[in-house]
């Protein structure tokens, strides 16, 4: 339900004559734009700290996009972060890739299948709490997803 409300908000309002981004298709919970690729992890958290959303009577969660899973120091390091700005919901998002053809599932986006070689392929998000594959979000939202930029970014720690 959540996620319907951005799109339908953003459609009244663009309807009713009201200034809404145009390089947007719908609205979203994030204090940054998704598809923007100048925002770190580290300035994500900061953004979704006490000083943001202190400021709120209502939730909203700092999703990190990452395009793949960080190390345990690198999470660590993150923890460390949200509890010194603040950001007290926040979840990581990995892409995944869902092979239709022999359903193995990859902790990475990718466009073939190393199993089986298929190019019949599906991708997961986090969307409310649980991963979801792509091709049953709304229209708008899949549209949505396909802006969002997925950091490189090692979330300001190294392996070493």
């Amino acid at each position: 339900m959540g996620e319907s409300v951005g799109p339908k908000h953003y459609k009244w309002d663009k309807e009713d004559g009201y200034w809404v981004p145009t390089n947007r298709v719908c609205y979203n919970s994030y204090f940054y734009p998704v598809e923007d690729e100048s925002y770190d992890i580290i300035s994500k958290m900061y953004l979704h700290g006490h000083d943001f959303t202190g400021c709120l009577d209502g939730g909203s969660a700092c999703h990190i996009n990452q395009d793949s899973p960080l190390s345990k120091a690198q999470y660590r390091h993150l923890m460390d972060v949200a509890i010194r700005s603040g950001c007290s919901y926040f979840t990581f998002n990995c892409p995944q890739t869902i092979c239709n053809e022999c359903g193995t599932i990859l902790k990475y986006r990718s466009d073939e299948c190393p199993n089986c070689g298929s190019h019949n392929l599906d991708y997961a998000t986090r969307i409310i709490g649980y991963l979801k594959r792509v091709s049953n979000f709304s229209e708008i939202r899949q549209v949505e997803a396909g802006m969002r930029y997925f950091t490189k970014d090692d979330g300001g720690e190294s392996d070493d």
